[in-house]
C-alpha cells in the first residue's frame, strides 16, 4: 500500500522546490494512506488551511481530513486546479489528520469494479500549502518544513508522521425476500459546519430521525439498507449526489445485479416496479427540478407513459420506455410496448419505427384477476367495473363486468377508461355480452367526445367486436348506464320489470396499423 511521500511536481502549489505530499493508488480492495500532525493552538484558537488537487472518484475512493477523528472537509470528485480549503481550531492539543480511503463504503469488488470513472483517473490526492495561523504566530509548512520535518532536521517543529493501514474485508447486502419495499418522499435539510469554508464537501451531522451511511459524508437517511439495495428510490434524500444516487440503484450503469432485487423486478413478481429515475449525470438526462410527476416509479419501468408529463425531455422520454429503441428490456418490469404502446418523442429516434415486437400493442384478457392501475380507470362513475368469473368468460377464467343493480343513482352510470397511443392508427376489439334493455339500460362506447358504439338490448352470448381508432392519442370509454333516458319511475314501470342489466366485456387489444 501507498503512504503519503515527498514528491517533485510540476506546478506545485507553493514552494521553491516543488515538493508535495502525494499518495499513489492503492491496491488491496480497501485501505488507507494516512498523514498526521500534532498541533498546539493558544486559548484564541486558529485556522489551518491547505491546498488539494485529487484524482478521486467515490465509492473508489475519497480524501478526509480530520481534526480529532472528526471529518471536516471530504474530497470526492476530481479537482481542476489546486483548491484551498479553512477549518477553525480551538485551543488546545489536536491531530490533524489527511487520510486517503479507498472503498470508503466497504462495497465488494464486483461493485467497485464495475464503477465507470473517467478516463484518466489515477486515484491519487496531492496535499500541499499546509498553513497553520495561531493569533500571531504562524507556521507555515511548505514543500522545505515538509522534507526537513521528514528527516527530523526541524527538531523545534510539531511531529509530523506518516502512516499506512490496509485491509482486505469485504461486505455483502443480505436478501431481504420477506416485505415489500415502500417509497419513501422524505426531504432532508442539513447545514455544512460553520468551521469549513468552501470550496469543500463539508462533513454533515444528520437529524436525530435519520442516519449517516459510513463513507457518505452528508448522506443522512431514514433506512441506510436501502442504498445499493437493487430497487431504486427515486427521491431525496435517497436519490441524491451525497448518497451516491441511492448507491448506484437508479441508472442501469451502476445498479448492482447482485443486489438484494437485482435490478431487474418483473411484472408479477413479489416486488415492483421501482423504475430507473437516473439523475447521475454521467448516465442519465433528467432535470430533476423539471421533471415534476406523480410517479417517479414508473420512469423507466418498461410502459410508455403519454400523460402526466412523463414522456418529455426533462423526464427523459419517460426514461426511455416511449421509443423501440431506448425501452430496456433487460431491467423493464413491464414488457417493453405490450401493455402500453410505443409514443416515441425522443427526437434522436423518432424518425425510425416504433410498432412493437408483439402482434398487440396492448392486450388484457383480465387473468390475473385485478385492473392494472397504468392502463384502467374504473372509478370514475357511480360504480366500479369488476373483476368477474361467475359465468363462463369468452375465454380464460376471468372477464371485467359492471352491473346496474350496483348504480344507486337513476341516470347513473359505471365507466371503465383506456387511454390509447398510435402513430399510424389501429384497429380496437374486444368480445362482449351486453344483456341490457333500453329504457331500463344500456352502454355505450365512446372515443373521446364522440360515441363510436351503442348496445340497447341484449346480446345472444360473447360477440366480437372492432372499432378504427385514428392516429394520435385518444380515450376509449365503456359507460354502462342506468336509466339513460332519465325516465321517471312511474313511467318505467310502464315497461315491465326486467332482469337485472349486465354488461360483461373480455380480451380487450388494440392492434396499429
Amino acid at each position: 500500500m501507498a503512504p503519503f511521500e515527498l514528491l517533485p511536481v510540476a506546478g506545485a502549489f507553493i514552494g521553491s522546490k516543488s515538493f508535495v505530499a502525494h499518495t499513489g493508488a492503492i491496491d488491496a480492495s480497501q485501505g488507507t494512506a494516512e498523514m498526521s500532525w500534532e498541533v498546539y493552538i493558544g486559548p484564541s484558537g486558529g485556522v489551518i488551511s491547505f491546498a488539494a488537487y485529487a484524482s478521486l472518484y467515490a465509492p473508489r475512493d475519497v480524501c478526509e481530513f480530520s481534526i480529532d477523528g472528526v471529518p471536516q472537509v471530504i474530497i470526492a470528485t476530481f479537482s481542476d486546479d489546486w483548491e484551498t480549503h479553512q477549518v477553525a481550531v480551538g485551543a488546545g492539543k489536536h491531530e490533524l489528520k489527511w487520510k486517503l480511503i479507498k472503498n470508503f463504503a466497504g462495497l465488494n469488488t464486483a461493485i467497485i469494479d464495475d464503477v465507470d470513472v473517467p478516463s484518466d483517473y489515477q486515484g491519487y490526492v496531492k496535499i500541499d500549502g499546509i498553513n497553520l495561523e495561531d493569533n500571531s504566530v504562524t507556521h507555515v509548512v511548505d514543500e522545505e518544513v515538509i522534507v526537513a520535518a521528514v528527516e527530523e532536521i526541524a527538531n523545534t517543529m510539531p511531529t509530523a508522521t506518516v502512516a499506512t493501514t490496509t485491509t482486505t474485508t469485504t461486505t455483502s447486502k443480505p436478501v431481504t425476500t420477506t416485505t415489500t419495499k415502500a417509497t419513501t418522499t422524505t426531504t432532508t435539510t442539513t447545514a455544512e459546519p460553520t468551521t469549513t469554508v468552501a470550496p469543500t464537501i463539508a462533513f454533515v451531522e444528520c437529524p436525530s430521525d435519520l442516519f449517516s451511511v459510513e463513507g457518505l459524508p452528508g448522506c443522512c437517511v431514514e433506512d441506510p439498507s436501502y442504498l445499493g439495495d437493487g430497487a431504486c428510490d427515486p427521491r431525496a434524500p435517497y436519490n441524491t449526489e451525497e448518497c451516491a444516487f441511492d448507491l448506484g440503484d437508479c441508472c442501469h450503469e451502476t445498479c448492482n445485479s447482485d443486489s438484494a432485487y437485482g435490478c431487474k423486478t418483473k411484472e408479477g413478481g413479489e416486488y415492483g416496479p421501482f423504475g430507473f429515475f437516473c439523475l447521475d449525470p454521467r448516465f442519465g438526462n433528467m432535470d430533476e427540478k423539471k421533471c415534476q410527476v406523480e410517479n417517479l416509479e414508473w420512469i423507466g419501468d418498461g410502459g410508455c407513459d403519454t400523460a402526466g408529463g412523463y414522456n418529455t425531455p426533462e423526464c427523459g422520454w419517460d426514461g426511455g420506455d416511449c421509443c423501440e429503441d431506448t425501452c430496456d428490456s433487460e431491467y423493464a418490469f413491464y414488457p417493453c410496448g405490450a401493455n402500453q404502446a410505443y409514443v416515441c418523442m425522443d427526437p434522436s429516434v423518432a424518425n425510425k419505427e416504433t410498432k412493437s415486437d408483439s402482434p398487440f400493442s396492448f392486450q388484457d384478457g383480465f387473468e390475473s384477476g385485478v385492473f392494472d392501475p397504468l392502463h384502467w380507470d374504473v372509478d370514475d362513475g357511480d360504480a366500479e367495473w369488476k373483476i368477474d368469473d361467475s359465468k363462463p368468460a369468452a375465454e380464460g377464467n376471468y372477464y371485467i363486468s359492471a352491473r346496474t343493480g350496483d348504480i344507486s343513482l337513476d341516470f347513473g352510470t359505471a365507466k371503465l377508461k383506456h387511454g390509447i397511443q398510435s402513430f399510424g392508427g389501429g384497429v380496437l376489439s374486444f368480445d362482449i355480452q351486453a344483456l341490457v334493455q333500453i329504457p331500463f339500460d344500456d352502454l355505450i362506447i365512446m372515443i373521446d367526445d364522440d360515441v363510436a358504439a351503442e348496445f340497447s338490448s341484449a346480446t345472444t352470448g360473447w360477440e366480437r367486436q372492432e372499432l378504427d381508432i385514428p392516429t394520435g392519442p385518444h380515450l376509449v370509454q365503456w359507460i354502462h348506464r342506468k336509466n339513460p333516458s332519465n325516465m321517471l319511475e312511474a313511467d318505467l314501470k310502464l315497461f315491465g320489470y326486467p332482469d337485472e342489466g349486465v354488461t360483461m366485456i373480455d380480451n380487450i387489444a388494440f392492434q396499429p396499423s
